[in-house]
């Protein structure tokens, strides 16, 4: 099956109980209509924002003389000592790119088997064209978290292709806010790993810091409006032998060529940005995470469930079987189209 429509059935999934909502962004999906146009324009904003961030910061400010076992050794400190804190919001922009190198291929072998020498050179340049065009999918997300009680609390709210999804935590209890039903169950159901705190959805947002140290090829440190700003350039190497995920992609054919993670913190020694760029061979990843309102953050109650998990998924097969039925529908249709086309020439 095409990446493309894989990544659309799981962002129909997504809509309903997904607890990754931007689950796709190591391996990218196709946009599936123009009503994605609005979340990428704005997450692609948000991350060429973060990236002139980061070359004003170069240009304000001279890059530090220290070396780069001094600057990792300073940074390794400063985030041991980030001042502790009851409650935050994290804002996370994710924008993923992918090219449809493999698509193309095969389609253009398929075109050339199936039609005459002209005709084959036409479809193929045309195919060839189309699938050259990186797809684009772009997601942002508010989490917000209340650890000042006996239990965790946190709600998520997430919009990603025209969906908005929302979640809400409380211990080990969790309901999944949708366009339709509400469904409750448990955070071991929906996969919510953010429901641990903030700090364990920091190490599952950029990864363990630690072993991020132990990839640096780079470090460098500069000032940038009232932050302390760490930029690091990472190993690929290293990092793809550090991280079961990327020795997965590796192997696939994917393999992190490039990574870079920026980390400012603000006067009080808070973390307050944090943008991680990935380069692939077939894919790129950019993630710009702002932290704010430090112990002055407001999680909203958790909203009456209608539905339990298991009804929610039963809901999941029952959109699974139509979506694919009218994919199906399509595919079909399309091969008609095709074929009439061919034989037309």
């Amino acid at each position: 099956m095409k990446r493309a429509t894989i990544c659309v059935a799981a962002a129909l999934v997504t809509a309903l109980a997904a607890g990754m909502v931007a689950g796709c962004s190591s391996q990218p999906a196709s946009s599936a209509s123009g009503s994605a146009s609005g979340s990428a324009s704005s997450a692609s904003a948000s991350a060429e924002s973060a990236s002139a961030a980061s070359a004003s910061s170069e240009s304000a400010s001279a890059a530090s003389e220290q070396s780069n076992d001094e600057v990792l050794a300073e940074l390794k400190d400063v985030s041991s000592k980030m001042p502790a804190f009851k409650s935050v919001t994290i804002t996370d922009q994710t924008v993923s790119v992918l090219s449809n190198v493999s698509e193309a291929t095969t389609t253009d072998s398929s075109a050339s088997a199936a039609s005459s020498e002209a005709a084959s050179s036409e479809s193929a340049a045309a195919e060839s064209s189309a699938s050259a065009e990186s797809s684009t999918i772009a997601s942002t997300t508010v989490y917000k978290f209340d650890e000042s009680g006996d239990k965790v609390r946190t709600s998520v709210k997430s919009e990603i292709e025209d969906i908005t999804l929302q979640y809400f935590t409380e211990g080990d209890d969790a309901v999944c806010v949708t366009d339709g039903p509400a469904y409750s169950g448990t955070t071991d159901q929906f996969g919510l790993e953010h429901a641990a705190g903030a700090k364990a959805y920091l190490e599952s947002a950029t990864g363990d810091l630690n072993t991020i140290f132990n990839c640096v090829k780079t470090a460098t440190k500069s000032q940038q409006d009232g932050m302390t700003v760490y930029e690091l350039t990472l190993d690929p190497e290293k990092r793809i032998a550090s991280d079961e995920v990327f020795q997965i992609l590796a192997d696939a054919g994917d393999p992190v060529q490039a990574e870079s993670i920026i980390l400012g913190f603000d006067e009080k020694g808070y973390l307050v940005w944090a943008n991680e760029k990935r380069e692939f061979k077939l894919s790129s990843l950019e993630k710009n995470l702002m932290l704010t309102d430090f112990d002055n953050t407001t999680v909203e109650p958790m909203p009456k469930a209608d539905k339990t998990y298991e009804e929610m998924e039963a809901d999941i097969d029952e959109k699974y079987d139509a979506f694919f039925a009218d994919l199906d529908k399509n595919e079909a249709a399309e091969g008609e189209a095709s074929s009439e086309a061919a034989e037309a020439k």
